[in-house]
């Protein structure tokens, strides 16, 4: 049962009781059982985790799906799959909750992830196409549900914050669980679903940009006996950008519904239905005007300048997706999951940007390209998992094993060519000609498969010593209309070991290795090999008596090897003789300190260096080696009046490099604040993120561009609850 209590309810953790017997045989079979419900789909793909309700004190109700009201979530099923505290999982792994979202004013996935330690948020800047964020010095895979969400680049619609109950980062690699993914981790997007308690919010917002949006999200049984629930998530927004002639609207209606007949089975549907009109305000502005000197006589470039042409210039989205999410429970021991989402997107992308390693001319002139693709893309993901949890006494088990698919199709049209000039002071629009279609390319139909097969064992013993143990295989497979089929087989593992002791604190030693498949073939015409990483972390875990919070510490290493880099000897090739190290610390506490008082803290170290191939001895690009950031938010009353809140943050990101340790990317810190006030069931808030307006550039690249930092972004925000 999901309730929802009052916003700042504490959270207090409670054990499950593990029923005996059972082996490992027995969850083969009952994994084979669950296959069967499935076998149409069988030819298809990827993962994810439904997991039943942890009723917990105090009257909340917090599962690793559920809600977490406040910032201190106390469990999670990104790392293991299965429902785990935070403080009994030996890897190191971040919440963002709902609630912290809302407070520091995340308009995008990339901001939620300001104030998470080893997460870089918003790498390039503002931009409207993507959320893009570094974990531990590489692009994590994201997932929503705990399937794959993103296939490529620029081919699926971004998720809004607004949609989400809470964000899980799982740093290092995550391969055993999730098959082919970054060494540095995954980002886990965890949907809203249904509650079996009436609630409802209706929110609106406006800020400058010209930013007006409404949204809805109503949610509660439909019967009384509370088997059928509903939830109905919708977003209307009508905005601009600080990119002059770009604008941000969105359209989002999310329903979902949960069919609970009894104790043992549940089953969610949740429909997504999606449709953005953007523009790029990634606008690629050169090296000098930027962080170096404009040409003598010029000032800085202007950051709201527009690169591309008006009426030309978009990037539109449509996406259509469908999650099933089915949980069987036959008995105390045994849970049977068959998870899966179907999503056809379509996405047309045209726009304008200066010519890399573009010469600024002392008129202000530079030379532009112009690029269309309109790529389309379908995917099924699916995930079926056994599990059962054994009480042996003084040994507890928790067994996982699973087999998932993805099948994604990608097509795509595009066109690039010469675009003419334009003055970055003084720009004068409509002498560009769009492509003819005789201009387009047509792509090979791609189709990627892949299947998994893994099996994990969280054992337990005398409630102290905690080891997790995983192994999976990899088949996967990369077809391009016309040309051989790359086929690659991979084997991953994952160790770890914890200590729980009686005062709170954990100590843990975890190996975890990551593999993902390198699309394409080399100059002698033969493919890719697969990526692959490994790491080493050891870590300290501190849940503070009464668990109002928990405080982290990590330090690791992680390599990975086969990474390409471009052919001195022939522009048109890529070696991959690449390999890549990054060693750091993390420190991060999320704690709710007192009654009125929330607080998080990040210090990240990262030491980054190529290894072998191109660049050999040089840092990884935009990746700083400081990043530290501090929020705190407080309750209090003035006077006679109670319920007003406040918030203040301060984020500091080092010095990155451009990958050839040529050009540094300047440190900056921002800071960003939050005022509010809660009567009866309104909310109100006003958030200012980059509070005193700095102009910043979050990345240079050695390839000759820059990307513009977020400016002043000012959002009040009125919401009412019932």
């Amino acid at each position: 049962m999901i309730t929802l209590p009052s916003r700042h309810a504490h959270l207090v953790r409670t054990s499950v009781a593990n029923a005996p017997g059972c082996s490992l045989a027995s969850s083969l079979i009952a994994l084979a059982f669950g296959l069967g419900t499935s076998a149409a789909i069988a030819q298809d793909t990827s993962r994810t985790t439904t997991l039943p309700a942890v009723t917990v004190t105090d009257g909340v109700t917090e599962s690793a799906t559920g809600p977490v009201l406040g910032y201190v979530a106390k469990r999670s099923a990104t790392a293991t799959k299965t429902d785990t505290p935070l403080s009994e999982t030996p890897q190191a792994v971040s919440v963002i909750t709902a609630d912290r979202m809302r407070d520091q004013g995340a308009q995008t996935i990339q901001d939620a992830l300001r104030y998470t330690a080893g997460v870089r948020g918003e790498t390039y800047g503002l931009d409207s196409r993507g959320d893009w964020s570094t974990v531990r010095g590489t692009d994590p895979v994201v997932f929503q549900d705990g399937m794959q969400q993103t296939f490529g680049y620029y081919a699926s619609a971004r998720p809004d914050p607004f949609t989400l109950e809470r964000i899980e980062v799982l740093k290092g690699p995550a391969s055993v669980l999730y098959g082919q993914g970054s060494v540095g981790g995954i980002i886990n997007l965890v949907t809203k679903r249904p509650l079996d308690t009436r609630h409802g919010e209706i929110q609106l917002q406006a800020g400058n940009y010209d930013r007006a949006q409404l949204a809805a999200d109503i949610t509660g049984p439909l019967n009384e006996d509370k088997t059928l629930l509903y939830r109905l998530v919708a977003i209307g927004r009508d905005s601009g950008t600080q990119v002059d002639k770009v604008d941000d609207d969105r359209y989002v209606l999310m329903p979902s519904l949960t069919w609970r007949p009894d104790a043992q089975l549940e089953w969610t549907l949740l429909a997504n239905l999606q449709k953005d009109e953007t523009g790029s305000t990634t606008q690629f502005l050169p090296h000098a005007g930027t962080v170096l000197p404009a040409p003598a006589g010029l000032p800085r470039i202007p950051v709201d300048v527009f690169m591309s042409e008006p009426g030309f210039d978009e990037y539109d989205t449509e996406q259509r997706a469908l999650t099933s999410l089915l949980t069987y429970r036959p008995n105390d021991v045994w849970t049977l999951r068959q998870n899966l989402r179907y999503a056809d997107s379509e996405v047309s992308y045209q726009t304008i940007y200066p010519r890399f390693r573009p010469q600024l001319q002392p008129n202000g002139d530079i030379d532009r390209v112009f690029w269309v693709a309109k790529p389309d893309l379908k995917y099924w993901t699916v995930d079926h998992q056994a599990q059962a949890n054994l009480d042996q006494g003084r040994l507890k088990q928790t067994l996982l094993a699973g087999i998932d698919f993805q099948h994604a199709v990608t097509n795509r049209r595009w066109a690039y060519g010469a675009a003419g000039t334009l003055n970055l002071y003084n720009p004068v629009y409509g002498n560009f000609t769009p492509p003819a279609a005789s201009a387009f390319v047509d792509d090979p139909e791609n189709t990627l498969r892949q299947t998994g097969f893994y099996v994990q064992d969280q054992l337990t013993w005398d409630e102290r010593w905690i080891v997790v143990l995983g192994l999976r295989h990899d088949r996967a497979e990369n077809a391009t209309e016309g040309n051989p089929t790359q086929r690659d087989d991979a084997n991953t593992k994952r160790l770890a070991l914890m200590y729980k002791a009686d005062n709170g604190l954990s100590p843990y030693l975890s190996y975890a290795e990551s593999f993902e498949p390198t699309i394409g073939l080399n100059g002698d015409g033969k493919a890719f090999k697969p990526l692959r990483g490994e790491q080493y972390e050891l870590g300290l875990k501190y849940e503070p008596a009464g668990g109002f919070g928990l405080i982290n510490a990590a330090i690791y290493d992680l390599r990975e090897e086969n990474r390409k880099a471009p052919d001195p000897n022939n522009p048109l090739n890529q070696l991959q003789t690449g390999e890549a190290r990054t060693r750091g610390l993390e420190l991060e506490a999320v704690l709710h300190v007192a009654r009125n008082w929330d607080l998080i803290a990040t210090y990240s170290y990262t030491d980054s260096e190529v290894l072998e191939g191109t660049n050999a001895g040089k840092n990884l690009p935009s990746v700083p080696e400081h990043m530290a950031s501090l929020w705190s938010q407080h309750r209090f009353s003035i006077g006679e009046m109670t319920g007003f809140r406040g918030g203040f943050g301060v984020r500091y990101i080092g010095t990155s490099w451009d990958g050839t340790d040529t050009l540094a990317t300047p440190s900056q810190t921002l800071v960003d604040a939050m005022v509010g006030y809660d009567v009866g069931a309104w909310s109100f808030a006003l958030n200012v993120n980059n509070l005193t307006d700095e102009t910043y550039y979050t990345t240079c690249l050695a390839r000759g561009d820059c990307f513009v930092g977020n400016l002043r972004t000012v959002v009040g925000t009125a919401s009412y609850r019932f």
